[in-house]
């Protein structure tokens, strides 16, 4: 065989090797998130997807499973660790099960308000969050947020001595519990998926959420009075498994972690301004807003730092939330 036939045959082979590893990287991940359609999550994860797609020329591409099909964010949360998810945007107050430094995020009336939530969630408390969830197996592509939490009941809050003993669903994470006994409640940990339930049953007395979540979920159906105490401003990461993660190619970890913090950015706004916006909304539904005084509420949340955050890791982050 002539040299230039040698060369060429083996230039066809590189080729064609090359074109089957490019190939082999292209993958569709399943994304599955807990909030319907009509959701600004939703929307988020639509965005993630274009984005992602749009980055890698078609090489990834994201399935989006909404409304809790594949379960709750703990059991969504296992099975992302298992392989059987790729993707999911679990609360903060979820993911501290696995990554205690998550419940930094979690101490009620930490931030101030929307400008100061944004401001250090996406800026110097980000990188931490990171690292602290890579430890664990748990890559964050992105900070969201599900809005300033109120408190929805069955009967009206007008100030925290309403709350004195009444069953209050909180999420599945002992911080939002012990916050809530703190206020005087009998918090009651239950999925996501059962508060509707929960509520129309007399199960609980209520529960918290954000104006969004509170419309679109239709919470005020079976919870009509809505007391804005703004106790927390309530986080979201999205994240893949870590091993995963690593198992892909540099240059597509680096699109992964581009675009998840862009989407995670962009998100704030959205939600920031849905939460704003549906207040109207609310109202034409008729929903009973009241107003409590927030100071015994912030002066029975005192305690809750102390008890959560003991490392010398957790008080540094809460540090640097407060001094921003």
């Amino acid at each position: 065989m002539k040299r230039r036939e040698v060369i060429a045959g083996a230039a066809a082979l590189t080729a064609a090797g090359t074109a089957g590893s490019v190939r082999a990287q292209a993958a569709r991940f399943r994304y599955a998130h807990f909030s319907p359609t009509s959701d600004p999550n939703h929307v988020t994860a639509l965005a993630f997807a274009e984005a992602l797609k749009r980055e890698t020329n078609g090489e990834y591409e994201v399935t989006i499973l909404p409304a809790a099909q594949l379960g709750g964010e703990v059991a969504v949360t296992e099975s992302l660790l298992l392989g059987a998810v790729d993707m999911s945007p679990p609360s903060a107050a979820v993911l501290a099960n696995w990554v205690p430094e998550m419940n930094v995020l979690n101490m009620p009336f930490a931030f101030r308000d929307w400008e100061h939530y944004t401001r250090v969630v996406q800026g110097p408390l980000y990188d931490k969050m990171v690292e602290a969830a890579a430890a664990k197996n748990i890559r964050i592509l992105g900070m969201l947020t599900s809005g300033a939490r109120h408190i929805m009941t069955r009967m009206p809050v007008r100030a925290i001595a309403d709350l004195q003993n009444r069953k209050i669903r909180t999420v599945q994470n002992p911080v939002h519990v012990a916050t809530f006994n703190a206020f005087g409640a009998n918090a009651t940990a239950l999925a996501y998926t059962e508060v509707y339930s929960s509520l129309q049953t007399g199960v609980v007395d209520g529960a918290d959420a954000a104006n969004t979540n509170y419309f679109t979920e239709k919470f005020y159906e079976v919870a009509p009075n809505w007391a804005q105490v703004s106790w927390l401003y309530y986080s979201n990461c999205l994240i893949m498994s870590e091993a995963r993660y690593r198992r892909l190619p540099s240059a597509r970890q680096k699109i992964l972690s581009d675009v998840g913090r862009q989407i995670g950015i962009d998100h704030f706004k959205r939600y920031e301004a849905s939460d704003q916006a549906i207040v109207e909304q609310l109202k034409a539904k008729g929903v009973n807003f009241t107003q409590p005084d927030p100071a015994p509420f912030r002066e029975a949340a005192k305690k809750i730092h102390d008890q959560f955050l003991k490392t010398d890791q957790e008080k540094a982050l809460l540090a640097i939330v407060l001094a921003n």
